[in-house]
């Protein structure tokens, strides 16, 4: 079953960071997929990187590696993303086991403009975005000394410890029941009115839990999870893709595929190699 945040109070976490320090904040889940941001909006240098295909695939990957690489060191890491930039991502670990990531996103120092934006230019040379576009969006972004980030980054450790607490599930709790009934019947066709009857629960009350607990409607969270599920199959097994669809809940592989896509930005088979080339 997994962690299970409280995205209200997550929510109120991220808008005071963002006062302090002005930098955007990412929540991601055990497997990099975007679940919470603040400010919501991109900036615009990376609206332009995703405004190509192999942009929005770069910014996935480049997530997942830095979710991986700070699951290895259980640690702050600081590092320069694919398109140029800096950012700043840590774990949030419970009883050592990452169960979440705080990433600080979209960072320039400003300590050699040349230097930086030349690192930038050249990271987004493949994307064949036009280059006056992208360096005025370059310099729209807020600069960041050095001694700044590290404050921030400091910050970030802190409010990770912080999310360990908001992290938890208790045993017993409605949040822990609906979490586990939909983990174990997730490969099966998944109902509000069969929730409902397994859980002793009203529509009503199935509505509020869900949004309580994830922040979106039963329908969407059943969707995450079966993704999630998919991810860790595509990556642990030798499983075919039609055997994963099946075998995550969805009943027809086109819908799998779509979703599966939308939803973490590659196809099933580049998420696939994606997970072996990087073991």
């Amino acid at each position: 079953m997994g962690t299970v945040f409280n995205k209200e109070e997550m929510l109120v976490l991220l808008q005071d960071f963002h006062r302090l320090t002005g930098l955007r904040t990412v929540v991601f889940d055990t497997y990099g997929m975007d679940i919470l941001s603040y400010p919501p909006e991109l900036p615009a240098y990376c609206k332009l990187v995703r405004g190509v295909p192999e942009g929005v695939i770069g910014c996935h990957l480049c997530d997942q590696n830095a979710c991986r690489n700070a699951t290895r060191r259980k640690e702050t890491v600081i590092y320069t993303c694919h398109a140029g930039l800096i950012e700043v991502i840590t774990p949030i670990l419970i009883d050592g086991a990452a169960v979440g990531f705080l990433l600080l996103s979209h960072i320039v120092q400003g300590a050699d403009e040349a230097a930086e934006w030349t690192v930038a230019k050249e990271r987004c040379a493949p994307y064949g975005i036009d280059e006056a576009a992208l360096h005025s969006a370059y310099d729209a972004l807020p600069r960041t000394p050095y001694p700044t980030l590290k404050s921030a980054s400091d910050l970030l450790a802190l409010a990770a410890l912080y999310q360990q607490g908001l992290a938890r599930l208790n045993p017993g709790s409605s949040e822990a029941r609906l979490g586990q009934y939909l983990s174990d019947h997730l490969a099966e066709e998944l109902t509000s009115e069969k929730i409902c009857r397994a859980l002793s629960l009203s529509r009503t009350g199935l509505y509020y839990l869900s949004r309580q607990t994830y922040g979106c409607g039963i329908n969407e969270q059943i969707t995450r999870l079966r993704v999630q599920r998919a991810m860790e199959l595509l990556a642990t097994t030798s499983l075919s893709n039609v055997e994963i669809s099946r075998l995550t809940g969805f009943s027809d592989y086109n819908y799998f595929y779509r979703v599966f896509r939308r939803q973490t930005g590659l196809t099933p088979r580049r998420y696939r190699t994606s997970m072996v080339a990087d073991t």
